[in-house]
């Protein structure tokens, strides 16, 4: 059965949605995510459905129209794959994947079977992982309290950050003597000069200078708390810091778990929230008025947008820094089947957007146009 959308006045109101096209005339149409176009005369409350297409749309005034294909499993939980929360590739687009309560770091080889890498490291509670162009595979070890890496060449794992011990003892320091607690999401620096870090018990987002080998902290002071827009970053308080990207202009994004936002830091150092009211609910449109519930993880487009994977409201949603929008762009898996708490995402350069169904044991995979 097609999904009613929610045309009371203040959806509405909030969202303003446009005509697809000229032939609907004076009325708010819009087309949900199971292709259904539904039609609303502006003199009438009465809602009217039109037709179903084939096509996945989701139009509103205030973002770009994005046309996807429908989602496709690449893997289940019939390959043995446990709770798959990260992703990333290899030189030869062999996908990489760490496992949060199935503790294993996998290489799928061939598009066709799973290899496990690094089967002798004792991994607890990994959250994601990231890859170098050289062949460095950096891996958030989160309840273990490090950041690990892999050599690809060699095959040996090392501990690049972290003592093991949940804490914090300062920043500007080496990495290695750094304390971590529970740092849950990683990710590269377009450039790969920097890794970054959602220490999301110690309430910071930091990054360790690879060149360097230094720990540095780019926002939060350990205070929890909402930051107020235009503050100094490094000045502030963080509302449980859960994952970080940057995008190729230099602005670093920050999911906020418990605050149910979009944060982002500017080159200039200071942060504002950009998405989010503060409450869980999953409305779209004009970022600042719309929902996150429990956001687990964030990537960045190749046109600076960012996908978000929205865990507890079960959906992907992108926010445009353009535009100033939050829309969902997925909110089902193969046959409509429902999402379950994603808790990853990675966007290729040939714009297609890998997902992880976390707590559906699989991982997904959607072309952008």
């Amino acid at each position: 059965m097609a999904r009613e959308p929610r045309l009371d006045r203040s959806t509405e109101a909030s969202l303003n949605f446009t005509p697809i096209s000229n032939e609907i005339s004076g009325r708010t149409t819009i087309r949900t995510f199971d292709s259904t176009i539904w039609s609303q005369n502006s003199s009438s409350t009465n809602i009217m459905r039109v037709l179903v297409l084939p096509i996945f749309l989701y139009c509103i005034t205030t973002a770009p129209l994005i046309f996807s294909g429908e989602p496709i499993q690449i893997l289940g939980p019939e390959s043995g794959l446990k709770n798959p929360f990260g992703v990333a590739f290899n030189d030869e687009s062999e996908m990489l994947i760490a496992e949060y309560e199935g503790g294993r770091l996998w290489k799928y080889v061939d598009n066709e079977r799973l290899h496990q890498l690094a089967k002798d490291t004792p991994f607890n509670g990994m959250h994601n992982l990231v890859r170098t162009r050289d062949g460095k595979i950096y891996i958030s070890d989160t309840r273990a309290n490090y950041i690990r890496m892999l050599d690809e060449k060699t095959g040996n794992v090392t501990i690049v950050s972290g003592t093991g011990e949940g804490g914090y003892n300062g920043d500007d320091i080496p990495a290695i003597t750094a304390m971590l607690n529970d740092p849950i999401s990683i990710s590269l620096s377009p450039d790969d000069q920097r890794l970054y870090i959602a220490d999301i018990r110690n309430r910071r987002v930091r990054y360790i200078d690879l060149k360097t080998e230094m720990i540095h902290t780019i926002a939060g002071n350990g205070a929890t708390e909402a930051p107020s827009d235009g503050a100094i970053a490094k000045e502030s308080p963080l509302l449980d810091p859960r994952g970080v990207a940057e995008d190729s202009q230099g602005n670093v994004y920050i999911l906020s778990r418990r605050g149910h936002a979009l944060r982002v830091v500017k080159p200039n150092g200071r942060i504002y929230t950009v998405a989010g009211t503060g409450e869980p609910h999953a409305a779209n449109g004009p970022a600042l008025n719309a929902g996150l519930k429990g956001p687990k993880h964030l990537c960045i487009d190749t046109d600076d947008t960012v996908v978000i994977a929205d865990a507890e409201n079960h959906l992907i949603k992108r926010y445009d820094p353009i535009a100033k929008t939050l829309a969902t762009i997925l909110d089902h898996g193969p046959e409509d089947s429902p999402l379950n708490r994603p808790h990853g995402v990675w966007i290729t350069s040939d714009r297609t957007l890998y997902i992880c169904d976390s707590y559906n044991d699989r991982i997904l995979k959607m072309k952008l146009n």
